[in-house]
């Protein structure tokens, strides 16, 4: 049970949570919320994206032992695809990421509908991959080919994106 309890002292607030008892009393002025907010708002996504890497282990394993169960690279892939998307209309069916514009599909560029099909390759080439080679060379392949493409997408610009040179912090998250 996550209960809170809010009370203002001197322009500060202060939080009593029963979520855990080294958060049992933090305080940020009021004042200065919104700085906090956006100064740390990039270290939050940043363990985000963190954190979906560190799902695609879990994710290219699960795939594999289906795959093997079930003897079949393809298969597994549309059974990991048809539960993905049924999560997916869940979504979008409680309306917490906005109304979808549908009629938008017609003026999408139609390269971008490819997203699909390099999909169900990652899809079935993770999963295979993962039980011939093991998760950590398979990934860490996928990884590797994932900076090196990003690295030309993001310096060139390419499929619509803006163009960012290869920064300091770019260069450290490559070297992760």
């Amino acid at each position: 049970m996550i209960s809170k309890l809010f009370f203002q002292n001197k322009a500060s607030i202060y939080c009593i949570s029963t979520i855990h008892p080294c958060f049992a009393m933090t305080s940020l002025p009021l004042k200065n919320l919104h700085l906090f907010a956006s100064r740390y708002q990039i270290y939050f996504y940043l363990l985000l994206a963190l954190f979906s890497g560190v799902l695609l282990p879990i994710q290219a394993s699960c795939n594999a032992q289906l795959a093997r169960s079930l003897n079949s690279v393809p298969l597994a892939a549309d059974i990991s695809y048809i539960v993905g998307t049924l999560v997916l209309v869940v979504l979008i069916a409680t309306q917490k990421f906005g109304h979808p514009d549908w009629s938008a599909i017609a003026k999408a560029p139609k390269w971008s509908l490819i997203g699909g099909v390099l999909g169900t390759w990652y899809i079935c080439s993770s999963t295979y991959f993962t039980s011939t080679l093991g998760t950590t060379l398979t990934l860490g392949l996928v990884v590797g080919g994932q900076s090196l493409a990003g690295i030309i997408v993001d310096h060139h610009g390419w499929l619509d994106l803006p163009k960012h040179r290869l920064s300091r912090n770019r260069r450290f998250a490559i070297g992760l």
